[in-house]
């Protein structure tokens, strides 16, 4: 066996907290980028708490970063497949596997077909494999189509959850409006983006080899009556301003199965409400599963590690999550 090299893209609060779990399981950090700031020249292992430096400092120059040799990068910057498609573009040029955090990137052949087909297209010809894992791994897209094996006939699978906005960094407080006033949030109700829950719904359905014919879209906003705070944007929220979002989802397909998605991405409003998410299956026979005592940052971050490997060893292009195998706890991270 051998050990497993990898690169940091991105030293947000997800990727920082990555890199701690990857080290202690045996995984040689080699390489780490971030855009200019604070954080370039200082050692990655610093940034993410370790007891010592890991010798490796935060560069702003991907090309140089990227021509070292490695296994893997850990991406961790925009959700969105159209910011982020350079970058993974850079990635795979230079011949290395890349693995997202980003929740779009699960399942973006509906969303972004094209951009999805140059980057399959990229990889297999450079022999590696591009792919995402996160939060939505397990809880999500493995969860939910598992769920159905148990099943004799499905009428409607629906999830549910609360992720706390605190758990991650600025770009998701982004995504979920938190800070807007509900004027401005109503004002730009028919621009809404597609819910960051699309594709990875999109995902159980093709897990479940569910076509996809419809899809519609609510986002409710979420105020409260008090002052909040906002651990992601340092700032306190405001009674009259967005603490987040309420995403409604309906997916009809051919089979007559209809995929329901109820997602609250928002600030929790006190200590004793916790983050939770379920799946709730209608059919023969009708069962639920909700999953609690969650902290969403840790989740995700821990996910994207235990999937390293798997990418490595994927076959070449793009791979969705449900052509991983099945997802579970490694002790130690190697080759």
């Amino acid at each position: 066996m051998s050990e497993i090299r990898a690169i940091i893209y991105g030293t947000g609060k997800v990727n920082l907290l990555a890199a701690r779990l990857m080290t202690e399981k045996g995984v040689r950090i080699v390489g780490a980028i971030n855009r200019a700031g604070p954080k370039i020249g200082q050692d990655i292992g610093e940034l993410a708490g370790l007891d010592a430096p890991l010798g490796v400092l935060v560069s702003s120059h991907p090309e140089e970063v990227l021509a070292t040799p490695a296994d893997i990068v850990l991406v961790g910057i925009y959700d969105d497949m159209e910011r982020m498609f350079t970058m993974f573009q850079r990635c795979l040029e230079h011949g290395h596997n890349v693995l997202s955090v980003g929740a779009h990137h699960s399942y973006p052949w509906r969303m972004a077909p094209q951009l999805t087909q140059q980057l399959d297209t990229l990889a297999k010809a450079r022999g590696v494999t591009i792919s995402a894992s996160g939060n939505q791994d397990f809880f999500i897209v493995n969860l939910g189509s598992m769920m159905t094996g148990v099943c004799q006939s499905v009428e409607t699978l629906t999830f549910r959850s609360l992720t706390d906005i605190n758990s991650f960094g600025p770009e998701v407080a982004d995504i979920a409006a938190v800070g807007q006033s509900l004027a401005d949030f109503e004002a730009n109700a028919d621009n809404q983006s597609p819910s960051i829950y699309t594709t990875l719904i999109e995902n159980v359905a093709a897990d479940l080899e569910l076509d996809v014919i419809d899809v519609t879209q609510t986002v409710e906003a979420v105020t409260w009556h008090q002052p909040l705070a906002c651990q992601s944007l340092k700032c306190t929220i405001e009674p009259g301003h967005l603490i987040g979002i309420l995403q409604r989802l309906k997916f009809t397909t051919a089979q007559a199965i209809t995929l329901h998605a109820e997602a609250a991405l928002r600030i929790r409003v006190n200590d004793e409400e916790e983050e939770f998410k379920e799946w709730v299956v209608k059919g023969e026979p009708s069962y639920k599963i909700r999953a609690t005592e969650l902290d969403s940052g840790f989740t995700t971050a821990s996910q994207c590690v235990n999937r390293l490997a798997h990418v490595i060893q994927a076959r070449p292009g793009y791979v969705t999550l449900e052509k991983l195998p099945k997802l579970k706890f490694r002790s130690r991270l190697s080759l």
